[in-house]
């Protein structure tokens, strides 16, 4: 319950960066180093406009793209993990690697 009041606040704070459109928000390495915490997650532009994405796409997922070196990895576990705290069902949330940075992941939302 507490999860989907957290989840729905959060909606509620991102309905203003909501797009029309599917597509990919990326994580720098730079905002992935400040402290986190619930309140930070909720916070982080990237963060906020993915989820508020995969909500208005029912049955769509998350898709979390990282470097495939064990840093990448670490990295993806991590926001993986922060996702599903926030209230995002884990069955949702994917891992791919890809070809890019090793200084970013990518959120993606897929139908």
């Amino acid at each position: 319950m507490k999860r989907m009041i957290t989840l729905l606040v959060f909606a509620m704070l991102c309905a203003a960066a909501l797009d029309a459109h599917a597509g990919s928000y990326t994580i720098t390495a730079e905002m992935w180093m400040q402290p986190r915490s619930g309140q930070v997650m909720l916070q982080m532009p990237p963060v906020r406009a993915a989820v508020a994405d995969w909500m208005r796409h029912p049955g769509g997922k998350l898709l979390i793209l990282h470097s495939g070196d064990e840093q990448g990895s670490l990295w993806a576990s991590e926001v993986q993990d922060w996702l599903v705290s926030l209230g995002i069902p884990s069955s949702d949330i994917g891992k791919q690697v890809s070809g890019q940075d090793e200084n970013s992941v990518t959120l993606e939302v897929t139908p």
